[in-house]
């Protein structure tokens, strides 16, 4: 019976103190992030990714294989794509 009474207070301490690191959490972590972007810069991004495939597109089309001059010109434009997209998803403007 002791043994039972043990057990249940040290479950219901582990409860207590994972329920309380939950709460002691910063409030303002939640609200930085939109995740959404307008529709201008939906069509920005969507023109953005557009331009890169077709860039891939006539990279291969010349001799079948992408060549280290466009390689390094696709992914100076991937990243730049990346860039843009955090950016406009992080911006805190609302969709609407």
């Amino acid at each position: 019976m002791k043994t039972k009474l043990l057990l249940l207070f040290i479950l219901f301490a582990g409860i207590g103190i994972t329920a309380e690191a939950q709460v002691n959490q910063h409030p303002l972590l939640h609200h930085r992030v939109s995740k959404q972007i307008t529709k201008g810069e939906a069509v920005h991004l969507q023109k953005k990714k557009n331009h890169i495939r077709r860039d891939m597109r006539l990279a291969k089309r010349n001799d079948g294989h992408i060549g280290p001059m466009e390689r390094k010109h696709i992914r100076r434009e991937m990243k730049q794509y990346k860039r843009q997209r955090h950016f406009a998803m992080h911006n805190n403007r609302k969709r609407g």
